[in-house]
């Protein structure tokens, strides 16, 4: 047995980086590799990669040949074969991944823990049982805070809301027979059973949500994210950089300071349909479908205009001054539009990798379909440098890396809905978001 040597509870002696080695650092579902970028950025250089998806592979082989690839799926493999295709028997420093995440999307069917995607959480977690990592990180879209383990349609809920939040107080049955609902149906059911089931890994974690345009994306994108320590206590999530001057914070980067420069040369994009391009033709700058006559919103969104939600997607044109939207896998639909500030097009394949953080020189294998895909799915470079910045100093077990006790779970739970309600907010609401790293525990 090593002997372990404490400092400040995640140190040890056979640490690779203390010895100037490269530690090894673990990426599962890596994708296009857009966390990855960011913690190389940060100064943490992934060792092995883990994606199924093929043209996600051939992207990481062109890029990062020196990366050791597994292309499977991470159902088929153990932490023991792992390690042997290293040929590595000591600390694993870090593992990341972010486990598929359309069943907690709300753009997806709210499947949660019953979609078999979802439960991609949990062999995650299964190969950290395994590999035992001195670290780990999962991210996952920022809705994992309020999805169901069960969902059940809209129109057989009673009453038939479609927020969640209106049955968390309960309700009575309905008028017309329809049972109440459940607790494994009501909102948060999904994050508390994970937060109980991570439990038997034996690892402190803390939790939130993150606005990648806190920490200098074009972008607002939220995601949850979860950080683990097995020997002691992981670091806190990165607090904002960038926002609301009257923080102290650094403006925010916005559409144009990423692509003023491409746009009369933006490379490969889709096109509109001469009938689409005459409905975006109407929308200004920041605009949506809600700027078109009437009688075009009726026209264009069909069906979808009688429905609920806010369907801002729709028609959407983006703001040279203000900060884009998630970037979408499909900005050619009306549904997900991301329709360039000046030119009645969608933004290009670049255009969509600059708001995401790659580099220029990062090149996407696969048809341009394929490129808009890989794109659209990573996690921006820029909350994967910020992620990165808090292991480093772990990483190196350098003395100022000192970590607090975890808040307790309920708080960080408060905090992540909090900051959920907030980005539903006005823009102005939207930003003010470092005070909600300051509630207290």
């Amino acid at each position: 047995m090593k002997a372990k040597t404490k400092l400040n509870g995640n140190g040890s002696k056979t640490n690779p980086a203390a010895k100037g080695m490269t530690p090894e650092v673990w990426s599962f579902f890596s994708g296009a590799m857009g966390l990855d970028i960011g913690l190389e950025m940060a100064g943490i250089h992934p060792t092995l990669a883990v994606e199924i998806d093929p043209w996600c592979c051939k992207t990481i082989r062109r890029n990062r040949p020196s990366v050791t690839l597994v292309e499977d799926s991470v159902t088929k493999m153990t932490g023991a074969a792992l390690r042997e295709l290293r040929g590595f028997s000591g600390d694993v420093e870090l593992m990341v991944g972010g486990p598929p995440c359309q069943s907690f999307s709300p753009g997806g069917k709210r499947a949660a823990l019953s979609d078999p995607r979802g439960n991609l959480i949990y062999e995650y977690f299964r190969l950290i049982s395994e590999i035992r990592p001195r670290f780990f990180v999962m991210e996952n879209v920022a809705n994992l805070i309020t999805a169901a383990i069960n969902h059940r349609p809209i129109k057989d809920r009673p009453g038939k809301h479609w927020n969640l939040r209106g049955y968390s107080n309960g309700r009575p049955l309905a008028e017309d027979g329809v049972a109440p609902m459940e607790d494994d149906e009501l909102s948060g059911s999904a994050i508390r059973q994970i937060l109980q089931d991570v439990q038997s890994l034996n690892y402190h974690v803390v939790f939130g949500v993150l606005d990648a345009a806190d920490h200098g994306a074009p972008q607002h994108r939220l995601r949850f994210v979860m950080f683990g320590a097995r020997d002691g206590y992981p670091p806190s999530l990165p607090r904002p950089t960038y926002g609301d001057s009257d923080f102290g914070l650094l403006p925010f980067r916005t559409i144009k300071d990423a692509i003023w420069d491409v746009r009369l040369n933006p490379g490969l994009h889709s096109d509109y349909t001469d009938d689409m391009a005459a409905y975006f033709s109407l929308v200004p700058q920041g605009g949506t479908w809600r700027d078109l006559p009437i009688e075009l919103q009726k026209k264009g969104l069909g069906p979808a205009f009688e429905s609920g939600g806010g369907k801002t997607g729709f028609f959407r044109r983006l703001d040279y001054n203000g900060l884009s939207p998630t970037v979408t896998t499909k900005a050619n639909r009306k549904g997900s539009a991301m329709c360039h500030p000046e030119f009645v097009r969608p933004i290009s394949v670049l255009e969509c990798a600059r708001l995401q953080g790659f580099p220029d020189d990062w090149e996407i294998e696969g048809a341009m379909n394929q490129q808009y895909q890989q794109i659209g799915n990573a996690v921006p470079t820029y909350l994967g440098k910020a992620v990165g910045a808090c292991f480093l100093p772990l990483l190196q077990n350098e003395a100022k890396a000192v970590v607090a006790p975890s808040p307790k779970w309920e708080h960080l739970l408060e905090v992540a809905s909090a900051r959920l309600r907030r980005a539903a907010c006005n823009k102005r609401g939207r930003n003010l978001t470092p005070d909600l790293f300051d509630l207290p525990i």
